[in-house]
């Protein structure tokens, strides 16, 4: 099987693409299972506040599924949907 030209050249070494998605679910688990952090969002706060984090987090976890997702796609290792 040839690899395309362009993948090639922009593809990650595997061992740099497991410390990106190690440093992606480690942020995202931060992110999402710290309770210090929901206790500090909500702590005296307003409720808007406290909404912008909880959404916030959630973007940042969405981000972080996308950008994995893409390196996949660029590297070829995403399953394609088969019929």
């Amino acid at each position: 099987m040839s690899e395309n030209p362009q993948r090639g050249s922009r593809a990650l070494p595997p061992s740099r693409k497991r410390a990106l998605f190690a440093a992606l679910l480690a942020i995202d688990a931060v992110v999402t299972l710290f309770p210090p952090l929901y206790w500090s969002a909500g702590a005296g706060r307003s409720a808007a506040a406290t909404l912008v984090y909880f959404i916030g987090g959630s973007f940042v976890v969405l981000a972080s599924i996308l950008l994995m997702y893409a390196v996949e796609r660029i590297q070829g290792e995403c399953g394609e949907a088969r019929s």
